[in-house]
């Protein structure tokens, strides 16, 4: 009985610190993004837009797992294995501080964070259930 109740307990923290993540970009970024063309490039699958533009994608260190498993729908070990075989062409950044700074100052990026972080200084592209 002990054990069932711990285990409770540490489901709904779970549930309760899960962040609500948005994909942002810079407010100059006027292209529309889906769920599919998101995961392409955060998979490595494409980095051009339809406007032709090559697109950054930013990871986020203390995201990073909640992020995958929410848009891919896939464990985080096959998405680490994914990226073991093949290099990311993105880079890491460490907090949502960081990620809003380099979106804001370069419309060829686009990163996610959480979205109690959100400010004016950048445009929601997709928000991640």
């Amino acid at each position: 009985m002990k054990t069932l109740l711990i285990a409770i307990l540490l489901m709904t923290f779970a549930i309760c610190s899960q962040a609500e993540i948005v994909l942002i970009g810079n407010k100059n970024n006027l292209l529309a993004f889906d769920s599919t063309l998101l995961e392409d490039i955060f998979l490595g699958h494409t980095d051009t837009l339809s406007n032709d533009r090559t697109i950054l994608p930013l990871d986020h260190a203390s995201l990073h797992t909640e992020f995958y498993q929410k848009l891919t729908s896939k464990p985080i070990e096959q998405i680490d294995a994914y990226w073991a075989r093949i290099l990311f062409t993105g880079q890491a950044l460490p907090d949502d501080q960081a990620v809003l700074s380099a979106v804001s100052n370069n419309k060829d990026t686009i990163g996610y964070i959480d979205k109690k972080y959100l400010n004016d200084n950048v445009r929601v592209l997709y928000l991640l259930n």
